[in-house]
């Protein structure tokens, strides 16, 4: 019986270790995702400043079209004047507009150069993400059929372990899985160099050694718990 709960346990380990398998996500696609995600932090940050931007240069844009229409307005007011007083004045809105837009015009330039070098920025991201997205893309198909692998794998082992289970006596097997639960995934162990418990490697009394390889009933290690398997016995 004990040999049929060993057989039980061998795919129970395998099962454990085809689970951990399937969660164990490949570094390379894990580090893609990140670099995706930074990548897309920094192009949302950068269109942000952008649109921030562009919308500064606008405003400006738009104030030195006013002024340069006003300035206009202002020389062909002076030629038309009816008296040199009048033309004074129409000359002194017309320089005052002058320097203004002369001054806006320095302070806009400089905003021209950060914007377009922003603009660089974002084309730069947005090409880094689509040269990114279809090595991502394959990787991550690669990593979706890995999956998918290990999910068959696990179901044909699983129903090969249901099919051994079959022949182990129900409490038995019952208490194998609690132990198992209990113990890191080992519910079953042998008695190594006829003294030691193959769980937890202490010494085991002689009436319990005797006990296991008399097969009588269920043996159990008195310090773990395991069920001990005299397997020479």
């Amino acid at each position: 019986m004990l040999e049929t709960l060993d057989q039980v346990q061998r795919r129970d380990l395998g099962l454990d270790a085809l689970l951990e398998e399937k969660g164990q996500t490949p570094g390379e696609l894990l580090e893609l995702r990140e670099r995706l995600g930074r990548l897309q932090t920094e192009l949302e940050d950068a269109e942000a400043r952008y649109s921030e931007l562009r919308q500064e240069v606008g405003r400006s844009e738009l104030e030195l079209k006013s002024l340069d229409e006003r300035r206009k307005n202002a020389a062909s007011s002076a030629l038309e004047a009816s008296s040199a007083k009048e033309a004074s004045q129409y000359q002194n809105q017309e320089m005052q507009f002058t320097t203004r837009y002369q001054e806006l015009e320095e302070d806009t330039l400089p905003l021209i150069e950060r914007l377009e070098g922003l603009e660089d920025e974002v084309n730069r991201l947005r090409g880094d993400i689509e040269d990114l997205e279809p090595e991502l893309e394959r990787i991550a198909q690669a990593e979706v059929d890995r999956v998918a692998d290990v999910k068959a794998r696990i179901g044909t082992l699983e129903s090969e372990r249901a099919e051994v289970a079959r022949g182990v006596d129900p409490s038995l097997l019952k208490q194998y899985e609690q132990v198992r639960r209990a113990r890191r995934g080992v519910g079953l162990v042998e008695i190594i160099d006829n003294q030691r418990c193959g769980g937890c490697n202490v010494r085991l009394p002689i009436h319990v050694i005797q006990k296991a390889r008399g097969g009588q009933g269920v043996t159990r290690c008195p310090s773990c718990g395991r069920i001990l398997w005299a397997k020479d016995a």
